[in-house]
C-alpha cells in the first residue's frame, strides 16, 4: 500500500485524507474523488498506472491521474461499447479491441457462445497484468480459450489486418499526445479495410457537452467510409458531466434494425432492449453536432 504518498499525479492530501482530482480544461470542471487506500501505484514503460479504492465507486483505474473504470460503475461502459455492435451484427465470429487492457469489454464478449475469436489489444502489459491482480482475476478467463491478448500499440497492430474482423472496438484514449494518432483520417480507414465486407466498427468518441470536436470529427470521418453511421449515448457517473457518447460505422448492418433477441442480458446491469434503442434517441443539442450544425 502506498497510501503515504503525495506527489502522484493527480492526487492530493487535504487534511490527512487522500483526493484524486481530475481537471477537464474543456469543461471548465474540476471533479474530486475520495480516496480511502491506493492500493498500487506504478511508472510503466507508458503510463502512469495507479489502482484505488475510492469511497463513491469501489476500486478503481486510473492512468496519468485520469479515472478509466471502477468495479462500481464499470458495468455500464464495457455493455454498452461491446453488445451493441455485436448483436448489430446477425452472426459475428472474430471480435477485437483496441484498448481495454482491464478486458472488460471482453467478458461481455464471451456472452456470446457463436463468437469464436475475441482479440484484446492492449499496448501496455502492465496494465492487463495489474488490472488481474487488483480488479479481474485471471479465473474470468483462463477457461475461455477464445481469448487472446495482444501487447502491442494499436495503431501499428491495425494496419497489418485486411478484411479480418466482424466487430472492432475501438476504446482510444484522449486526443492528446500519441492519442491523437487515432482520431486521424488516415486510422478511420485502417479500422475500415480491417472489417469483413459486412464488419462493424463502434467508438468511443467522446463528451457530448465538452468533447465536441471529437464527435463531430469522428462521425464526419466516419461518414465519409461507411454507409451505416449512428451515434448512441450512455450515463457514466465516473465520467466528468456523466454524458458520454458511442458512435457505431457498419458496411451492412443498421443497429435500428437489429435483431434483440439475440442480446445476451440475463445477467447484465445496464443493457436490456429497451436500453440498446432508447440509446440511439438523441437530444436536439446532440443531434445538431452529429448533423453538422452549429449550436
Amino acid at each position: 500500500m502506498m497510501n503515504d504518498r503525495d506527489s502522484l499525479t493527480g492526487y492530493k492530501k487535504d487534511d490527512s485524507v487522500l483526493w484524486l482530482w481530475s481537471y477537464v480544461a474543456k469543461a471548465r470542471l474540476k471533479t474530486g474523488y475520495k480516496i480511502k487506500t491506493l492500493l498500487h501505484y506504478e511508472q510503466s514503460p507508458f503510463q502512469e498506472i495507479s489502482i484505488v479504492d475510492t469511497k463513491g465507486f469501489g476500486k478503481m483505474l486510473v492512468l496519468d491521474g485520469v479515472p478509466q473504470g471502477s468495479t462500481k460503475d464499470g458495468f455500464i461502459y464495457n455493455e454498452m461499447i461491446s453488445h451493441v455492435p455485436i448483436v448489430t451484427h446477425p452472426d459475428p465470429k472474430k471480435v477485437a479491441m483496441i484498448g481495454g487492457g482491464d478486458c472488460g469489454h471482453a467478458r461481455e464478449a464471451m456472452k456470446y457462445a457463436g463468437i469464436e475469436q475475441i482479440d484484446v489489444v492492449e499496448i501496455d502489459q502492465r496494465v492487463t497484468e495489474v488490472c488481474r491482480q487488483w480488479l479481474t482475476p485471471s479465473s474470468y478467463y483462463e477457461n475461455d480459450q477464445r481469448l487472446r491478448m495482444i501487447h502491442r500499440n494499436g495503431l501499428d497492430w491495425i494496419q497489418e489486418q485486411k478484411g479480418s474482423y466482424d466487430v472492432l472496438m475501438i476504446d482510444r484514449p484522449d486526443p492528446v499526445g500519441p492519442g491523437t494518432e487515432l482520431f486521424k483520417p488516415s486510422f478511420y480507414e485502417y479500422v475500415h479495410d480491417c472489417l469483413t465486407d459486412a464488419g462493424i466498427a463502434v467508438f468511443q468518441s467522446g463528451s457530448p457537452y465538452y468533447n465536441i470536436s471529437t464527435l463531430k470529427g469522428t462521425v464526419e470521418n466516419l461518414r465519409n467510409l461507411f454507409p451505416i453511421v449512428r451515434t448512441y449515448l450512455v450515463a457514466v457517473p465516473i465520467f466528468p458531466c456523466g454524458i458520454w457518447s458511442f458512435t457505431i460505422a457498419s458496411k451492412k448492418w443498421d443497429p435500428l434494425q437489429a435483431d434483440l433477441n439475440r442480446l445476451q442480458h440475463k445477467d447484465t446491469q445496464y443493457i436490456d432492449p429497451e436500453v440498446f434503442l432508447a440509446s440511439f434517441a438523441l437530444p436536439k443539442y446532440v443531434k445538431k453536432l452529429v448533423d453538422g450544425e452549429t449550436l
